[in-house]
């Protein structure tokens, strides 16, 4: 479409002319001003800060969270560079400080969660990797604690001095241990538990087989072990009961076991006695 001008002739009239249509400006995002934000989230960390040194974390969390809030109200705006970097260092900051509240709290899991949202805004901050391994520590998952402590390190510890914070990792590394130590142990008991289940289930298959249910059997093969006879007992055991080599082991085995854990008890039983104050 074509739209009228007007220009002024070289004899001074003033006449119409027909120009093409200028090309539409091209529209460019409005850019907000973030620095208010900047400055009311400001306000509400200093006032949070002040509340922690009273110890009431409770109302410190909840001015700091208005402050995130403050800052959120930017999230895909178009804004200077230079306030968006200042608003992600604040906002980190701000989930710094309520992780810090929690900690102070022994609201473990809030506490990491908060440290976790400020390291997503900023790797590096000590702070938060400190304050998040404690509380990994005190809900014993020290291998996230120890994760947490080393990645410190590499950045030069932050208010931790290098001796402190290598006591801590080799403190966290020792507690690993022990309860990889306490598993192991753990898992060995139900090893243990779970062959003597199956040696009483096949002492059981045995008696079974052989109809030995109503018999003195495991009585005469138990004085025999105790007499001191093992090693003979087994070809003695498959020849008076007629059964094959295999089945006389397992029978034995069992037998065995009942002996030795009879024995224990009266051990025990000896050193209760000895230990009990005697009567006046």
């Amino acid at each position: 479409a074509l739209h009228a001008v007007v220009s002024l002739s070289s004899s001074g009239l003033v006449r119409p002319r027909m120009a093409p249509a200028e090309e539409p400006e091209e529209e460019f995002p409005k850019v907000i001003d973030g620095e208010p934000l900047i400055k009311a989230a400001t306000a509400l960390k200093e006032q949070g800060n002040a509340k922690v040194k009273a110890k009431a974390y409770s109302d410190a969390v909840a001015l700091y969270e208005r402050g995130i809030a403050i800052l959120d109200k930017a999230d895909g705006q178009t804004m200077l560079r230079t306030e968006v970097e200042e608003m992600i260092a604040l906002k980190a900051i701000l989930y710094g400080n309520i992780a810090q509240c929690m900690v102070s709290q022994e609201l473990w899991r809030r506490a990491i969660e908060a440290a976790t949202s400020c390291l997503g805004l900023d790797a590096t901050n000590g702070k938060a990797l400190h304050r998040r391994s404690l509380a990994y520590e005190s809900l014993r998952k020290y291998k996230q604690a120890l994760d947490d402590s080393l990645a410190l390190l590499k950045l030069g510890g932050g208010s931790l001095s290098t001796e402190a914070l290598e006591q801590r990792i080799e403190m966290l590394t020792t507690k690993i241990q022990a309860v990889d130590a306490e598993k192991a142990a753990e898992s060995s008991e139900d090893e243990c538990g779970t062959d003597m289940i199956k040696m009483k289930e096949r002492f059981d298959e045995v008696i079974e087989k052989y109809d030995l249910r109503d018999g003195d059997a495991a009585a005469e093969v138990a004085d025999w072990l105790v007499s001191g006879e093992w090693a003979m007992t087994t070809k003695r055991v498959a020849q008076r009961w007629k059964m094959d080599i295999e089945d006389a082991e397992d029978f034995i085995k069992w037998i065995a076991k009942g002996l030795e854990f009879k024995a224990q008890q009266a051990e025990s039983a000896g050193m209760a006695a000895a230990q009990s104050p005697a009567l006046g």
